[in-house]
């Protein structure tokens, strides 16, 4: 009997031992999930943001506009005595400018990130580190691109890498737009900026004001070359549209060079707020779309009545003058 029990369990165990254990039973491999995407830290200029700024001073009129049109103009403590635009602004403390900071006066009042255009000494980067205060050097804008960058920088550093880059787009699409609808407003142009003895300045290809008037048609003064044109080269390139900077008119050019453009003999030129390519932001939406107009309607076949067409800072209606008459670590 002991002997049919041990054969029993011996074919049991056997048994047992060859059974396969069903797909069903078999045991699952966890999946690795991947981290969710963090707002920060923002690298931006050389330095590590670790969160949004909670004060910030600004010696850059553009970078004060943009930051209170991101929505972030609380955060400013301390501006440059040029920051002027919205009138928000001119609430805040000044500290001198870009140029010239008053140090102590930024010292006082302490923002956590001072944001400038332009260069600062080294022994005052010294002290304001000293101080606990942050400086970035953003770059000027000297094409679109470049302008449209520095939202995104702005915005991240702000609102972080996530929502920052939905911000930044919302915030130029307008004018994106605007300059697209630019795209082939005439043949050729030439932005004047300003008559001194030294010749005629103009706006080439490598500055922000060259590559805006360059979206209207070709810019006749090229890339790499001086801001200063001589007579000679005006008429030579003979440009279908002249843009002329503001407070200049027609009037400011020499009879004798008028008569050779044929800009002059079309009555194709203008008169714009160049203050708005000295700073530019995204306020350039509104007139850009009124020059488009405007020189599309003219170069079309429409002639202008009465004098050179005037196109206004800040409206679409085009008015028109007699001819008589601007890597560290953030936490």
């Amino acid at each position: 009997m002991k002997r049919i029990i041990i054969l029993m369990l011996t074919a049991l165990m056997l048994f047992c031992g060859c059974t396969e254990i069903p797909e069903a039973e078999e045991a699952v491999a966890t999946t690795a999930t991947e981290p969710e995407p963090q707002p920060y830290p923002v690298t931006a200029e050389g330095l590590v943001f670790n969160s949004s700024p909670s004060s910030v001073g600004s010696l850059s009129p553009a970078v004060t506009e943009i930051i209170f049109e991101l929505g972030f103009g609380d955060r400013l403590v301390c501006r440059s005595s040029y920051c002027d635009y919205p009138e928000e602004a001119l609430a805040i403390p000044e500290a001198g400018s870009g140029a010239n900071p008053d140090f102590d006066r930024i010292t006082d009042l302490h923002p956590e990130l001072l944001i400038t255009q332009s260069p600062i000494a080294n022994k005052d980067l010294n002290r304001l580190h000293e101080a606990g205060i942050t400086v970035m050097q953003l770059p000027v804008a000297d094409s679109l691109d470049s302008l449209y960058n520095m939202y995104i920088t702005l915005s991240e550093i702000f609102s972080g890498s996530i929502e920052g880059s939905d911000l930044a787009e919302n915030a130029v699409s307008g004018l994106k737009a605007a300059m697209a609808s630019a795209k082939g407003s005439c043949e050729s142009v030439l932005f004047i900026m300003n008559i001194t003895s030294e010749g005629i300045s103009a706006a080439t290809g490598d500055t922000f004001a060259g590559d805006y008037v360059s979206h209207f048609g070709r810019n006749s003064a090229s890339s790499g070359r001086s801001f200063f044109i001589t007579s000679e080269e005006l008429i030579e390139w003979d440009p279908q549209v002249i843009f002329l900077a503001h407070p200049l008119t027609a009037d400011d050019i020499d009879t004798e060079i008028a008569e050779e453009l044929s800009a002059f003999e079309n009555e194709y030129v203008y008169v714009i707020d160049g203050s708005l390519l000295e700073r530019p932001t995204t306020r350039l939406e509104s007139i850009t779309r009124s020059i488009a107009e405007t020189v599309r309607e003219a170069t079309g076949g429409t002639s202008f009545e009465g004098g050179f067409a005037v196109i206004p800072e800040e409206t679409e209606n085009v008015s028109t003058v007699d001819e008589d008459n601007d890597s560290e670590n953030v936490n």
